[in-house]
């Protein structure tokens, strides 16, 4: 059980910790939420949103987890075809791609599981490209492996995900979040960047960590938020069943460990703790044994100290 004597010995730790380099941990906020118990920390002296990273991811699929418990046409679901809805936009000259576009599913893009051998998407490669090319960028791009066959982490899927609800919606994805999801969530202060005319979906967006702390609560509760149902228990269930196993990143004698990755999110061995992780020291971690959760924003390169700490936080809670 977290206590308040518990949160600063935390808070203290995380002041005097050391990252590789000997450097202070350049930390935003700790947050952890536990039998309607809440207790915050901000680190830095502005009280400003911060760049969540790919927790993105997460609330990516808990987006598309509202579509589907929401949208009258009731004809989006996990098993989807992307390519049908990308053709009519967007021209494919690789034809080479065609049978396994033609295979991909809405599934695929949540489990990094589209087949590519590059990772795709991340800050390195997007300064080749114009933003108005990342779709048919990742149409052409060679596709190696059968859809469903071959993980490779990177942010491919889910802004083909973004791209795929907005055509799928046909109105801008960031209005239709602002008018249901965030509405339903109370979250008016944000802010997500656009590659081209989609939301970046895997990743650039920004929250208050009381907002964020929000997806927490609702992924605890299975789906409700503040007793309102806001995606399914099903949808829940699903984000945090392991697709893949993930030993290249694991850490098998902690609680808090990538075992294997589900849908958009993380899952732990034991427990049923499962989480969404974004570069530079975000977290979002879901301890549903102990009815907790855990948020910590941050921008912070070496991350073992900090996730050291975390899991110290989930052993001793």
């Amino acid at each position: 059980m977290i206590t308040n004597s518990k949160f600063n010995h935390y808070v203290q730790a995380l002041s005097i910790a050391k990252d590789k380099r000997q450097n202070s941990l350049n930390l935003h906020y700790l947050m952890i939420s536990q039998n309607e118990q809440h207790f915050f920390h901000q680190f830095k002296k502005a009280n400003t949103f911060s760049d969540i990273r790919s927790l993105s991811k997460t609330v990516m699929t808990i987006l598309l987890g509202y579509i589907i418990e929401h949208d009258s046409q009731k004809t989006l679901n996990l098993d989807t075809y992307v390519y049908p809805i990308l053709a009519k936009h967007y021209q494919l000259t690789n034809t080479n791609n065609l049978a396994y576009l033609q295979q991909i599913q809405i599934r695929h893009l949540l489990t990094h599981t589209i087949g590519y051998q590059d990772v795709l998407l991340m800050r390195q490669d997007l300064l080749k490209l114009e933003t108005s090319d990342y779709v048919e960028y990742l149409l052409n791009y060679p596709i190696v492996h059968a859809p469903g066959t071959h993980y490779l982490y990177s942010n491919a899927g889910f802004y083909l995900l973004s791209v795929v609800l907005q055509l799928y919606l046909k109105q801008d994805l960031d209005h239709y979040l602002q008018e249901t999801l965030f509405k339903d969530l109370d979250i008016t202060d944000y802010k997500w960047e656009k590659y081209g005319d989609y939301l970046a979906g895997a990743t650039r967006l920004w929250l208050f960590p009381d907002d964020l702390m929000k997806f927490g609560q609702l992924l605890l509760d299975d789906g409700l938020y503040q007793g309102k149902r806001i995606v399914s228990k099903e949808w829940i269930t699903i984000m945090k069943t392991k697709t893949t196993q993930t030993p290249h990143v694991d850490h098998p004698q902690r609680l808090f460990r990538r075992y294997g990755y589900g849908y958009g999110v993380w899952v732990a061995k034991d427990e049923g703790i499962f989480f969404g992780l974004g570069t530079d020291g975000q977290a979002l971690i879901i301890v549903p044994k102990r009815n907790m959760v855990i948020l910590t924003l941050a921008h912070q390169v070496d991350t073992a100290p900090l996730h050291t700490i975390l899991n110290q936080i989930v052993e001793d809670s």
